[in-house]
């Protein structure tokens, strides 16, 4: 196989669509059925894994088996048949690839390069503003151009923003006020396991003043018993010396110990503790109310002052700077512009192709004009036709009808499609007649090089089908079947309502 192929899709669980199986073949497949029946809603799975569309339940189930031609070794997904599925659960969403969860984005990036999906009213896209510029710029695959002009294209802004709404004085006396800051508190450099260390040591100095005042007042108290007992040994005779040197030995020996504790006591220093508390306390009124809330803001200030230095630079050196960015953004806007042209001119030879084979008889130009640098670059393109030859081109959205914009559309996305699968939901609303006959031919000529999916409710496009699928709902729920050619002769009656007509037609 040289081309992605669909191989089937199992509704486990959607809305009302139960164990549902549908295997597609590798040319046109057509979906029909009642109005009302859900033809639209086995479409649903193709727009939800393409990220283009939100499920219509809270809660479903729902795989696709895709044969793809290519390997992606990073994704652990090779050439051959994948199975991509969704499963979603109240508000859990969950995108799978052969089985492994995968983010969203990367499974729709994936499918994308393979399908192209046309919902229905997706015409009208072409009445969006910025359309006809991501058209052009799929066409002519401008991404890494694009992307190269957006990233000088936001450096623009920052530095235009900073020259309109911020002064560079205004700056610099902030990051004076930011770094004055951050002096005061790298000189207390504070820590959480110092500031209570200091509790602890001055817990126990206070307890320490008061053992001293106490030793001080023994002391003193010693000084007066020592003259008392001197006072009395000139009272008594020699028999009671020896008991009176023995009082006044022990009263000098407690007085030499309580002034040694008291020297030792006295070596601790109070006032140094005291001091670094202040600091700690004055920290805390000023950035606090906790020591972790100032090294919180000091970690912060930290921050803001590179910032600012940041900004400063860019301000110091913002008209060389939003020069240089400018000459890049030319170039890149410069290149995209040339690029889309190119693609324009391609995409037009190709749509006047197809649209005469649409029944469509419709005069095309894309024009261009220079504008103000945006995220687009400075292109500014609009869709302007004419369904009457030799008339004055006018804006598409002013003058297409709703048919005459799902052909258009049509004929776009067939100019651009290069590989791969198409999809269209009711495409041919608002079609009959001989359009509706052109419609089916250009279909079954496009699904010799693509597979074709269409929900149709054209008996025409119905006819050239390569696989017939009918759906029906019941009170037990939806049904999909594949028609043999019984059953397909049956249900294009009935999108005839008359043997007569289809008689005429196998005829």
């Amino acid at each position: 196989m040289n081309r992605a192929q669909i191989v089937s899709v199992h509704l486990h669980d959607y809305l009302y669509f139960r164990d549902i199986d549908i295997f597609f073949d590798s040319g046109l497949n057509v979906i029909t059925g009642e109005t009302g029946v859900g033809k639209s809603l086995i479409l649903d799975v193709f727009g939800i894994l393409l990220g283009i569309a939100n499920g219509r339940v809270d809660s479903y189930n729902a795989e696709m088996v895709m044969d793809i031609p290519v390997d992606y070794p990073e994704y652990d997904v090779f050439s051959g048949e994948n199975v991509f599925s969704i499963t979603k659960k109240g508000n859990r969403t969950v995108f799978k690839i052969n089985g492994k969860v995968f983010p969203k984005k990367i499974v729709s990036k994936l499918l994308s390069e393979f399908i192209t999906l046309h919902r229905q009213n997706s015409h009208i896209k072409i009445l969006e503003p910025n359309f006809i510029l991501n058209f052009l710029d799929e066409t002519s695959n401008n991404f890494e151009d694009l992307k190269k002009y957006r990233e000088y294209f936001e450096r623009y802004k920052k530095i235009r923003k900073l020259l309109t709404e911020e002064s560079l004085s205004d700056l610099r006396e902030n990051l004076a006020e930011l770094e004055e800051k951050i002096i005061e508190i790298e000189k207390i450099s504070p820590s959480i396991e110092e500031e209570e260390k200091l509790k602890r040591e001055y817990d126990i100095a206070l307890k320490a003043q008061e053992t001293i005042e106490k030793y001080n007042y023994i002391l003193n108290s010693s000084e007066e018993i020592t003259e008392k007992l001197w006072e009395i040994k000139k009272m008594l005779n020699e028999k009671h010396e020896e008991s009176l040197n023995t009082a006044l030995d022990i009263i000098e020996t407690l007085k030499l110990d309580l002034q040694k504790e008291i020297d030792e006591i006295e070596s601790y220093d109070i006032k140094e503790l005291e001091e670094r508390i202040w600091d700690y306390n004055l920290l805390k009124r000023k950035y606090g109310p906790t020591i972790e809330d100032v090294i919180d803001n000091y970690e912060n200030f930290i921050k803001d002052s590179k910032k600012l230095k940041e900004r400063i630079k860019i301000l110091e050196n913002s008209n060389n700077e939003l020069e240089q960015v400018l000459n890049k953004m030319r170039k890149y806007a410069s290149l995209l512009s040339e690029s889309r042209k190119n693609a324009a001119k391609k995409v037009l030879e190709r749509f006047y192709r197809h649209s005469r084979d649409l029944n469509l008889s419709f005069e095309l130009k894309f024009q261009f004009e220079n504008v103000d640098f945006n995220y687009f670059g400075m292109d500014k393109v609009e869709l302007l036709g004419s369904a009457i030859k030799g008339e004055k081109l006018k804006p598409v959205k002013n003058i297409a009808s709703g048919g005459e914009l799902s052909r258009l559309m049509l004929a776009l996305e067939l100019s651009v499609v290069s590989d791969g699968i198409l999809i269209f939901d009711e495409i041919d609303a608002g079609i009959s007649g001989i359009t509706g006959n052109k419609l089916a031919e250009k279909l079954k000529e496009v699904s010799k090089n693509y597979q074709v999916i269409v929900v149709t409710h054209l008996p025409q496009v119905a006819i050239k089908a390569d696989k017939h699928f009918v759906v029906n709902k019941t009170d037990n729920g939806g049904k999909v079947c594949e028609l043999d050619e019984e059953k397909r002769a049956q249900e294009i009656k009935r999108m005839l309502g008359s043997d007569a007509v289809l008689k005429f037609i196998e005829e």
